[in-house]
C-alpha cells in the first residue's frame, strides 16, 4: 500500500498572506501618523504653515474671542457696577467716545396731563328716533305731490295729498252719524216733555237709541283722527248740513292749496300725508297719479340736526368702555373734529366682527341749506377716539425710555458723566410715543432719563446677570 504525504503548499500560502496584511497595516499606522502630524503642525501654527505671522499666543487669542463676543452682547467698553461704590444697575462706559459711539441720548422728563385713549372705527347714521319712514293708511292714488328729495320741511307741512275713496267714505259715515245723533237726541228731548202721556218702554228705548247713535258717531270721528284728519264733533255741530260737507271735504289740506283749486277739482277723498317733525326728505318714492298700498313707504323724513355715531370697540377693550366717557370723532377726508359722550353700549358682541358696540349722539347740527360743508352726513366712515383715562399733572417720558429688565420695569438715568443706573418705575398711562410714569420714584429728582439708546444698557444689564448666574 502506497501513503499519501499531506502537500506543503497550504503552509506556504498562509505565510504569504500573513505578509501582505502586515504590509496593510503598516501603510496604514504610517498614513494615521502623517495625519497626526498635519493636525498638530496646523495647531501650533494656528493653520498658517508658517505662511503668516501668529505674533499672539493661543491664550491670548481666546480672550480676544471673548471679548469679541461681550461686545456683540453688550456695550462696547461698558461695565456693570464698576466702582465699588456705584449704585446696583449703574452702567459704566470707559471713556466719552464709546458712550458717544453707542448712540445714547439723553432726554427731559415731561410734566403735562395724559389722555388715555381708545382708537376704534365708527360710521355716522340718523338718529332712528328721529327718522320717520312715511306711508298712507290707506290706499289710493297720488293726487299731489309738494316735497321732493333734499327738502327741508316743517312739523307738520304737507308733503303730498292722496286721492282714496275710503277717505270719502269715512267722512260721509261721520256726517250720516252726526244727524242721526242729533235726530235720537231730539226724540229724546220731546219723550221726557211727555213723559207722563207716554210709556216707560218707549223712554228706555229712545234713551238707548240716543246711547247707540251717540257711541257710532265716537267711533266715526275717530276712524278719521286715526287717518291724520283734525275732525271734532264738536266743531261740526254747530254748523248747517252744506258747511259741514264744505268743511269736511278739504279738512287737513293747507290754506295755499285750497286757494288754488277750484269746487270741481275738489274731492272729498283727499288725504294730506305730513311731516311729524322737522326735518329733511331722506328719501321719496312718489310720482302724481301713481297707485299706493296702505302702509307702503312713501317718503322718508330724517332729523338731522341730532346724529348717532356708532363706533366698534375690540372685544378686549369691551370692558374699558363706559356710559359718560367722552368720545371724538373725525370723518374720513375731514380736518374737523365732532365731541360728544358714549350715551349707549350694546349688551352683545356682534357675531361677525367680534367687536362691541358703542353709541354716541352729536347735538346741534344745522339742517341744510344752512348747514356747513363739514356737516355730519349718514353712512360716512370714520375713526373715533375714547378717553378711557386722564391724568391732570403726570411724568411723562418716552416709551423708549421704559425697559424690562427681565424682572421689572426701568428707566435708566444720568449718574455721572459716562454712567447710568436703572431705576424702578411703574408704567402707567400710554399716548402715542410717550408713557407716563406712576408715582415719583426718584421723589421729585427725575429730570433726566436715556431715550434713544436705552435697549444698550438694558442688554449690558443682562448679560452681566446671565455672566454672573443670575438668569
Amino acid at each position: 500500500m502506497q501513503l499519501r504525504t499531506k502537500s506543503r503548499r497550504s503552509p506556504r500560502f498562509s505565510m504569504a498572506a500573513i505578509v501582505s496584511l502586515i504590509a496593510s497595516w503598516s501603510l496604514s499606522l504610517v498614513t494615521t501618523a502623517s495625519l497626526v502630524a498635519v493636525g498638530w503642525l496646523g495647531h501650533s501654527t494656528h493653520w498658517t504653515f508658517g505662511l503668516a505671522g501668529h505674533a499672539e499666543p493661543h491664550g491670548a487669542a481666546g480672550e480676544h474671542a471673548g471679548d469679541a463676543e461681550h461686545a456683540g452682547s453688550g456695550a462696547e467698553g461698558a461695565s456693570v457696577d464698576g466702582p465699588e461704590d456705584a449704585a446696583p444697575g449703574t452702567v459704566r462706559f470707559s471713556s466719552r467716545e464709546a458712550l458717544e459711539r453707542t448712540g445714547i441720548e439723553v432726554v427731559p422728563v415731561e410734566r403735562r396731563p395724559m389722555v388715555s385713549e381708545l382708537k376704534v372705527a365708527g360710521v355716522v347714521d340718523y338718529d332712528e328716533r328721529r327718522t320717520a319712514q312715511l306711508s298712507s293708511r290707506v290706499g289710493g292714488s297720488i293726487w299731489r305731490v309738494e316735497k321732493h328729495l333734499g327738502d327741508v320741511v316743517r312739523k307738520g307741512e304737507v308733503l303730498l295729498v292722496i286721492d282714496s275713496q275710503e277717505v270719502g267714505r269715512l267722512k260721509a259715515a261721520f256726517l250720516n252719524a252726526l244727524v242721526t245723533f242729533e235726530s235720537r237726541r231730539e226724540q229724546m228731548a220731546i219723550l221726557e216733555e211727555v213723559q207722563g202721556a207716554v210709556m216707560g218702554r218707549q223712554l228706555r228705548e229712545a234713551r238707548a237709541a240716543l246711547r247707540e247713535a251717540r257711541i257710532h258717531l265716537v267711533n266715526d270721528e275717530q276712524a278719521l283722527v286715526n287717518l291724520g284728519l283734525p275732525v271734532a264733533i264738536a266743531d261740526y255741530e254747530a254748523l248747517v248740513d252744506e258747511a259741514r260737507a264744505e268743511r269736511i271735504r278739504t279738512v287737513g289740506l293747507p290754506e295755499q292749496i285750497i286757494a288754488g283749486l277750484t269746487d270741481d277739482v275738489v274731492t272729498s277723498n283727499l288725504l294730506p300725508l305730513g311731516a311729524p317733525f322737522d326735518g329733511i326728505v331722506v328719501g321719496r318714492d312718489a310720482v302724481v297719479g301713481e297707485v299706493v298700498e296702505a302702509a307702503k313707504p312713501i317718503f322718508e323724513v330724517a332729523d338731522v340736526s341730532r346724529m348717532i355715531i356708532s363706533l366698534k370697540v375690540d372685544k378686549e377693550d369691551a370692558g374699558k368702555v363706559a356710559i359718560g366717557q367722552p368720545v371724538r370723532f373725525r370723518p374720513d377726508g375731514s380736518t374737523e373734529e365732532y365731541s360728544s359722550r358714549i350715551t349707549w353700549i350694546s349688551t352683545e358682541v356682534d357675531e361677525a366682527t367680534r367687536t362691541l358696540q358703542v353709541r354716541a349722539v352729536v347735538d346741534g347740527q344745522s339742517t341744510p341749506p344752512v348747514a356747513a360743508s363739514g356737516a355730519l352726513r349718514a353712512h360716512t366712515f370714520g375713526s373715533g377716539k375714547i378717553e378711557i383715562d386722564r391724568r391732570g399733572t403726570a411724568i411723562v417720558v418716552p416709551s423708549q425710555s421704559v425697559q424690562w429688565d427681565g424682572s421689572r420695569w426701568v428707566v435708566f438715568i444720568p449718574s455721572g458723566d459716562v454712567a447710568f443706573t436703572a431705576c424702578e418705575v411703574q408704567p402707567g398711562v400710554r399716548e402715542g410715543n410717550v408713557v407716563e410714569i406712576v408715582g415719583d420714584p426718584s421723589e421729585g429728582t427725575l429730570e433726566r432719563v436715556v431715550g434713544a439708546g436705552s435697549h444698550v444698557l438694558k442688554s449690558q444689564v443682562l448679560l452681566e446677570r446671565i455672566e454672573t448666574g443670575e438668569l
